[in-house]
């Protein structure tokens, strides 16, 4: 079975956990030695804790009781050991470690649990690889749409981003000649004004909305994970 979450944290930790911890949030006590509170429920298998390096996040594909296809492997590497995880619900969630153990989600929701058989797993993590690459979504996108449309479409919004910043320009262009009080709240106007502006035009552009039907939604969909968790039940033999 696989699955993928979009998780994220802004604490730089990511996890996996059963949905039911989250019914036992961290006493004050345990909530300010935080750390600590996490890494005791590692050692218990309660938590699959991941450092991240930073904030942020991307895609996490799981792959439970199968392992992740060569073509996946080969664009990652290990993180750690295998460690052990207690799944007694089956509500498998994984997201950022802020709600872990958290009665107010802040950065997870329904899509950030997959249902699996209860019981225990063994846990193997990987990180994508940081070389410099073409994402693998490049290559099928290219099949779906041509070459010439994908850099149609990209330039179309790397300009108008472009061209949206520099309206920012505005400000100190204007408050030689006008002051300051008046060139904001033109410059204001006209940033805000901008984009609105410009998603009008562009709803007018069929080419541009036949590829933003297709390119967005693919790149989403299709992008390279940044991190792959394999799952397999203790139960079962290796694999």
């Amino acid at each position: 079975m696989k699955a993928r979450i979009d998780a994220g944290t802004d604490v730089a930790m990511i996890g996996a956990w059963d949905a039911e911890q989250n019914a036992s949030p961290f006493t004050a006590a345990e909530f300010a030695d935080h750390q600590n509170s996490l890494e005791r429920d590692v050692s218990r298998g309660a938590l699959f804790l991941i450092h991240t390096g930073g904030d942020g996040g991307g895609p996490v594909d799981l792959y439970i009781d199968e392992p992740a296809p060569p073509a996946v492997r080969a664009r990652v590497t290990p993180v750690a050991g295998e460690a052990r995880l207690s799944l007694p619900s089956g509500a498998l969630t994984v997201g950022g470690v802020e709600d872990y153990r958290s009665p107010d989600a802040r950065i997870t929701g329904p899509g950030s649990i997959v249902k699996v058989p209860a019981g225990d797993y063994a846990v193997r993590c990987y990180v994508a690889k940081t070389a410099e690459r073409e994402p693998a979504s490049e290559k099928a996108l290219r099949r779906l749409v041509s070459p010439a449309d994908i850099k149609y479409y990209d330039g179309v919004n790397q300009r108008g981003c472009v061209a949206g910043a520099l309206t920012l320009l505005l400000f100190p262009v204007l408050s030689y000649p006008l002051g300051w009080k008046v060139a904001l709240p033109i410059t204001v106007v006209v940033f805000l004004a901008f984009f609105p502006l410009r998603q009008w035009v562009l709803k007018r552009n069929t080419r541009y909305q036949r590829l933003n039907a297709i390119i967005p939604i693919h790149r989403i969909q299709q992008a390279d994970p940044t991190h792959v968790f394999e799952l397999r039940r203790h139960d079962l033999p290796n694999q």
